[in-house]
């Protein structure tokens, strides 16, 4: 390392006066910090060698913020089509864990996939800048509208 006195006898290291500098950049933004809730200020990835290796982000866009609720709507509408047609006697719940909870009640099996839900959502939200996350998450709305779009239609029938 490069050291440098100036005339009052303190040590100047890239501009830090009377300490040792490191570079912040070398250390990556942790997926959970203080600023992921409250007073952060990176909203993308801004030098292309930082993509490989930081990944989180203290802010979120809104085209995030809506795919969240859109999803978060969309597992309210199965949930809720999904009741109505097992009580209509039309259909039966597919999913084999779900199928299981729904023996106990719709109350835990509406709690059970608002859990998982929002869990899921939580999963991807953190990790949006990585490419599965990327490509996952307008998967997910796509399937959710198919399954929604065939409900309506077997609850139609």
């Amino acid at each position: 390392m490069d050291y440098n006195t100036d005339m009052g006898g303190d040590i100047f290291q890239g501009g830090c006066q009377s300490r040792l500098c490191t570079d912040r950049r070398k250390c990556p933004t942790p997926i959970i910090s203080r600023y992921t809730f409250f007073g952060g200020r990176r909203k993308t990835i801004r030098r292309g060698g930082d993509k490989k290796s930081h990944i989180y982000v203290d802010l979120y866009s809104v085209r995030l913020l809506i795919a969240v609720v859109s999803l978060m709507l969309l597992s309210w509408v199965d949930a809720f089509l999904t009741l109505e047609l097992i009580d209509k006697g039309t259909a039966v719940e597919a999913n084999p864990v779900m199928a299981y909870v729904l023996k106990y009640g719709t109350t835990p099996f509406t709690m059970i996939k608002f859990s998982i839900t929002a869990c899921c959502l939580v999963v991807l939200c953190l990790l949006k800048n990585v490419k599965m996350a990327r490509i996952f998450l307008p998967c997910a709305i796509k399937f959710y509208l198919v399954v929604v779009i065939y409900e309506l239609y077997l609850f139609m029938l």
